[in-house]
């Protein structure tokens, strides 16, 4: 009994300038185009989760504010503190495009 694996298909579309590295790893490992890009990407997954979804929160590697600058800068009144959430209402609704 011999059994296929289901296929996933997906269009893809590769920057040419690899093209020339994908044509000759064809041509020296002697398989399809096909088969050598299923092995880039099955290789290459672990690689890519790990860079696209990194543990932790952090976005950046700039250190934090302290926690005495964020009391500062946060316990200063801005030019929206003496506006009320219906004047800023009617604000949004006389500047939004129509």
């Amino acid at each position: 009994m011999n059994r296929t694996a289901k296929e996933y298909r997906y269009p893809l579309r590769l920057p040419l300038e690899d093209e020339p590295q994908i044509a000759e790893l064809v041509k020296k490992s002697g398989q399809s185009i096909n088969s050598v890009l299923v092995l880039c990407i099955r290789k290459g997954l672990p690689l890519a989760s790990q860079a696209l979804c990194q543990a932790g929160g952090r976005v950046t590697t700039v250190d934090p504010l302290p926690e005495s600058v964020l009391e500062r800068v946060y316990a200063e009144k801005d030019e929206l503190a003496g506006i009320t959430a219906e004047q800023l209402t009617r604000f949004q609704s006389q500047t939004e495009p129509e």
